[in-house]
């Protein structure tokens, strides 16, 4: 409003430190006792709305941190509607030394509709688990089998499966719990551009400003805030089964090697072979799921220690 000065921020603390502030300059309450009680009040709101939005703040960031989860639209076949091979995908589910989670992992997944079997990338030991003495690593629903590889390497999750019975794939880590129908969404949506990554987890890679060409890796809370994303997790990912051969056959040797000793960078590995093979951008879906390694400190990838720091580096080579 014209010739109205707005209220100028902590005003009223200046004022107060030269004695004018609840206290007239002849010592009587300016502007009567309704004043001083009004803008006592005003000042405990004010204390009690920063207080309230601060402790909101921070349950929404313990909220984030304790379950990232998203919600999708779905996806809800017809009752009894019968699912031919081309309708249904393999789970191909990276574990290691968490007999817990992968448990848990075969039997959620186990009762998703359109699986058609559950194969295990293990590197543990020449020993898998035998469905005759460990059935709980096994489903009388899917087919579950162990692909043992000898050499133990984060690149084995991108071998060519044996027999393999279907063109979509779902990687996923053994921490990754996706909902039935988000999956089924996101396999239809896969559906639709087979030769690209579909999957729930968006990352973003940047030039650092006057850093010639080195690269920065952005968590997921710089997609948020950008609203952009450039590479798809395969933590939770479909993808052609014909991209495991290609990564196996044609990725740099020394691409393969940097992976393999420093146990980092296959998901990024891959989404750049496939981009530049297709010319592909990913697709990110969003969809309901429980990541319950997003707080693993005990000997977790994505949570030890210089992980973001060598993740920029294998983007920057």
């Amino acid at each position: 409003m014209r010739g109205v000065s707005p209220p100028v921020p902590g005003a009223g603390l200046m004022a107060r430190s030269k004695g004018y502030g609840l206290l007239g300059g002849r010592g009587r309450p300016a502007g009567g006792w309704r004043g001083v009680v009004g803008r006592g009040l005003g000042v405990l709101r004010q204390g009690r709305t920063l207080a309230v939005l601060a402790g909101a703040a921070g349950c929404l960031v313990l909220g984030f941190l304790l379950r990232l989860q998203h919600s999708g639209p779905g996806y809800c076949p017809g009752k009894g509607e019968p699912f031919d091979r081309a309708q249904q995908f393999t789970v191909v589910l990276n574990t290691f030394k968490r007999p817990d989670r992968l448990r848990t992992a075969i039997k959620h997944y186990a009762t998703c509709p359109r699986v058609r079997e559950i194969r295990v990338c293990w590197s543990e030991s020449p020993t898998p688990p035998e469905e005759g003495k460990d059935p709980a690593f096994f489903s009388a629903a899917v087919p579950v089998k162990f692909d043992v590889h000898a050499r133990n390497s984060i690149n084995n999750r991108f071998v060519p499966l044996p027999n393999n019975q279907t063109e979509g794939v779902f990687n996923v880590d053994d921490d990754m719990l996706v909902d039935c129908q988000s999956l089924n969404f996101a396999f239809e949506t896969w559906r639709q551009a087979p030769d690209t990554l579909v999957g729930f987890n968006p990352r973003l890679h940047s030039l650092v400003p006057g850093g010639g060409c080195k690269y920065s890796y952005k968590h997921f809370w710089m997609v948020w805030w950008h609203g952009a994303y450039s590479i798809i997790l395969t933590k939770a990912a479909f993808t052609h089964h014909k991209w495991f051969q290609e990564y196996t056959d044609h990725l740099p040797k020394e691409i393969w090697q940097m992976v393999h000793e420093n146990k980092n960078c296959e998901d990024i590995a891959m989404q750049f072979l496939i981009a530049h093979r297709t010319r592909l951008p990913p697709v990110w879906v969003k969809g309901h799921y429980k990541d319950s390694g997003v707080l693993d400190f005990s000997g977790g990838i994505s949570t030890g220690t210089g992980h973001k720091l060598q993740r920029d580096e294998c983007l920057t080579k």
